[in-house]
């Protein structure tokens, strides 16, 4: 039985955050590129809007090969620990996690490409979908890792203690804070 996912799985993971955390840091100069491109505006892409485009076809890139790797590949065991339940709500996120990212560049290219609003007008509102999934994904791992006591973020990082990982989550959550 499995108990990590494979090195290609867990750097694709890592990889594909970056790119989303860089995303959403490059929303405002798409944006506004967007609407002078919409009000007419000749020479509207700034070069961080283009970056962001660019981050959006990797994601997408990343994401193809992330969804073949997953088919292909047997997953870690759900802890015993697992009620029913935290399975099928784990599914759900993860599943939705990978229509939100194959959906978001998608509804951002037809946007930019084809200019048009109500595209963008989704590419938003998944946006803020993709917001929520990441949400219940990092609390979910941490409620697994602090209260059931479960080490399920080893199975997403390379050979690190379960104590060295609690260091770092517990670094990474009070800087959020």
């Amino acid at each position: 039985m499995v108990k990590k996912y494979l090195p290609a799985q867990i750097l694709l993971h890592w990889l594909v955050l970056g790119f989303v955390a860089l995303q959403y840091l490059l929303h405002e100069p798409i944006s506004e590129s967007f609407e002078k491109r919409l009000e007419g505006a000749e020479g509207a892409t700034s070069g961080l809007a283009a970056l962001h485009i660019f981050g959006g076809t990797l994601i997408l890139v990343l994401m193809m090969v992330r969804l073949l790797l997953r088919l292909s590949n047997e997953l870690p065991a759900y802890p015993k620990e697992n009620a029913p339940l935290q399975k099928l709500l784990s599914q759900i996120v993860h599943w939705s996690f990978y229509g939100l990212l194959f959906l978001l560049p998608l509804t951002g290219a037809v946007a930019w490409f084809r200019l048009s609003e109500a595209a963008g007008d989704l590419h938003e509102a998944l946006r803020g979908g993709l917001l929520l999934v990441i949400a219940l994904h990092v609390g979910a791992a941490l409620f697994h890792e602090y209260l059931q006591k479960t080490p399920i973020l080893q199975r997403m990082w390379w050979g690190v203690s379960r104590a060295g990982l609690q260091l770092i989550a517990g670094c990474c959550l009070s800087a959020c804070v």
